[in-house]
């Protein structure tokens, strides 16, 4: 039956058709908005992961490389990681591995060392060595077209030098140059020697943590150091230490796999294949807790918070990184972006020195608001070790670093900086690890059962410099009327009256010139020796004990007290140096420089002539006897006591004295006598 819609019916159809038009045009073009926006949110949502796909190759003569194709990228950069450094330098031979790096950028294969440097720069390249205490970093930048070119440079860089002796000698002064040696004069003698030895020094930081065998303390002098390097010593440094096994080579930008195979099969597959070194020396864990407070004249507190491990493996390291990333946003959120403004920033990063690591939090905090800052720090350390932090904090934090990660490192110079700093030890890392996808796969409980087992006391040192309270006028002030009242005090107790009214004679000891040349060096000399040995007696009281007392008042008397103790030391070496003899009607004085005078009755006097040097110094009477006289040209006078000590001298007129002496004895004997 054949249907033929009547008008309603054909309106209704137009109707429908209409309809189905629309609804197929607007289904069209949200489908199409749908197609266009899709891939900008997914490109939001998923930025390329710049630490992804890194190839390992592994050469024949031990050579790791790391491999990273850019498609994009404009520049290449090429770098190879020794990891050895100036730790490695023996003692007394100081810059040993940085006068290594110098001598690779030095005449070579008939390339003298301008061209060497021009053949890069004149291309537009940048390119370097660096030394660090435990690596060396050599490194190319260059535009891709001559990405070939940097690998076939960097190989000749790093392949085996003569180390011939008239190019050691040329690349001596720009080390020199470089680190400022000079040779030293006397005051730097003495400041090495004397106010600085490294045996009367306390350790630092990383021989105090790590122990003292991995980080011995080193007196650095670096013009005699340098000047005892002999070619001999560089090439045994080089052999020793740029082994293919131990290094890293990192190709990373727009160069075709294949094309950068074949260029490293025909320059650093040529190195020749040599046992790693392997260092046996093990690092110390004191296994306590230190805390060290100091203050000084400045603006700011200055506050410095570091948690150690003990040869993390890559694991740990990785995430030490993690932490490092997260207390940087969660802190400066809340004491750099927060209300209150405690700092313009907390520098929060792993540092690395060989086997030994730590995650530093430091930073300059406003003194007023430390205390805020302080219980700030505690309280995300301790919502990662108590587990208390929530996890939709934790999975928030995590998803901006990972998007950082992705955005801030994607560049070739970028992912370089990762090499040098951060994956150089092969120790830890044989393969370029894929940050961004490890740390997406990190759980809140990973997280915290790394910083119970590691973000802990007895790996926790503490060190805080806060400004000083009081002014510099009060403090200068303060030590003026300390001394002032110590020598007071010391006068009171070390002076004697005398009966100057009952004097007879007064003379000074008097020494030939030599003499009293030779005496008072003897005296300097024991005065300087004894001042080092007291300010390190302090420094090793202070070091051990009071500078871990966060308190002003205790570490500022404390100083004050040795402070004190060190002039009362002095004044009583003043007070023993005989300066005057003098006699009075019933006895004779010895006076000494400092106030201090010895009265001796004429009863307790033995003895008194005069001797030659040979009866004083070369016989028993020498024992107990201070000696003020060689007595070589002229005699001197003898004085014995009763109690068998007795006194060695000259003055100006020995027989005037003798005289008088006799003349007191004499009266002295006839009042006796009638009594």
């Amino acid at each position: 039956m054949l249907f033929i819609p009547s008008k309603n019916h054909k309106n209704l159809f137009f109707s429908i058709s209409s309809y189905l038009a629309n609804s197929f045009l607007l289904l069209t073009l949200i489908i199409l908005i749908s197609f266009i926006s899709s891939p900008v949110l997914a490109q939001e949502e998923t930025s390329p992961n710049p630490f992804a796909n890194f190839e390992t190759i592994k050469l024949p003569n031990g050579l790791k490389v790391w491999y990273k194709y850019l498609p994009n990228e404009a520049n290449v950069s090429v770098s190879i990681t020794v990891p050895w450094g100036a730790d490695q330098d023996p003692a007394g031979k100081e810059e040993l591995a940085h006068f290594t790096e110098h001598m690779l950028f030095s005449d070579h294969l008939g390339r003298s060392e301008e061209q060497i440097k021009k053949e890069v720069e004149d291309l537009g390249g940048v390119r370097n060595g660096l030394t660090y205490p435990d690596r060396t970093f050599y490194f190319v930048r260059i535009d891709k077209q001559y990405g070939l070119f940097a690998m076939d440079w960097l190989y000749k860089i790093i392949s085996p030098h003569a180390m011939e002796e008239n190019i050691v000698e040329k690349q001596r002064e720009p080390v020199a140059i470089e680190v400022g040696a000079r040779k030293r004069e006397l005051f730097d003698w003495i400041n090495a020697y004397y106010f600085n030895p490294p045996f009367l020094s306390q350790p630092d930081f990383w021989a105090r943590e790590f122990g003292k065998e991995a980080f011995p303390m080193r007196d650095y002098y670096y013009y005699g150091s340098l000047y005892k390097i002999t070619a001999q010593d560089l090439k045994n440094f080089y052999e020793t230490y740029y082994t293919p096994e131990g290094m890293t080579l990192a190709v990373i930008g727009n160069l075709e796999r294949n094309e950068v195979l074949n260029k490293i099969n025909s320059t650093f597959a040529n190195l020749p294949s040599r046992p790693r070194y392997k260092s046996s020396i093990e690092l110390k864990n004191p296994g306590r807790y230190w805390q060290s407070y100091a203050w000084d004249v400045q603006s700011t507190a200055f506050y410095s918070h570091a948690f150690k491990l003990y040869n993390p493996n890559q694991e740990q390291s990785l995430k030490l990184i993690f932490v490092s990333h997260f207390l940087q946003n969660r802190l400066n959120a809340q004491l750099r972006f927060g209300d209150r403004k405690a700092t313009y920033g907390l520098g929060i990063a792993p540092v690395q020195r060989g086997l030994a690591t730590t995650l530093q939090i430091s930073g300059n905090l406003k003194e007023s608001e430390y205390n805020f800052a302080y219980e700030v720090i505690e309280k995300e350390l301790n919502s990662l070790r108590n587990a208390t932090l929530k996890n939709e904090d934790f999975e928030t934090e995590k998803a901006a670093i990972t998007r950082k990660l992705r955005v801030a490192y994607n560049s070739p110079k970028d992912l370089e900086q990762w090499v040098a700093n951060s994956f150089y030890n092969p120790e830890r890392y044989q393969d370029f690890p894929d940050i961004v996808t490890i740390f997406e796969k990190f759980t809140k409980k990973d997280i915290e059962e790394f910083a119970k087992a590691y973000l802990v006391k007895n790996h926790e040192v503490l060190y805080v410099k806060h400004v000083q309270p009081l002014s510099q006028e009060v403090y200068a002030i303060v030590i003026l009327v300390v001394i002032l009242l110590t020598v007071e005090i010391s006068r009171r107790y070390l002076m004697q009256p005398l009966p100057m009214a009952q004097i007879r004679y007064i003379a000074r000891f008097k020494m030939p010139l030599l003499t009293r040349l030779i005496t008072w060096l003897g005296l300097l000399i024991f005065v300087a020796i004894g001042a080092r040995l007291f300010i390190f007696l302090c420094e090793s009281i202070s070091y051990r004990f009071i500078l871990h007392i966060e308190n002003f008042w205790i570490q500022w008397l404390t100083s004050l007290v040795m402070t004190v103790i060190a002039l009362l030391l002095f004044m009583l070496l003043l007070a023993s140096l005989p300066s005057k003899v003098l006699l009075f009607t019933d006895s004779l004085a010895i006076k000494y420089f400092f106030y201090r005078a010895l009265r001796i009755p004429i009863s307790e006097i033995k003895e008194v002539s005069l001797q030659k040097f040979s009866d004083i110094w070369l016989s028993k009477k020498l024992w107990r006897c201070l000696p003020l006289t060689f007595a070589l040209r002229s005699p001197g006078i003898y004085i014995k006591l009763n109690n068998n000590k007795s006194y060695f001298f000259q003055i100006r007129n020995k027989t005037e004295f003798l005289e008088v002496f006799a003349q007191v004895r004499q009266a002295k004997e006839q009042v006796t006598e009638k009594a």
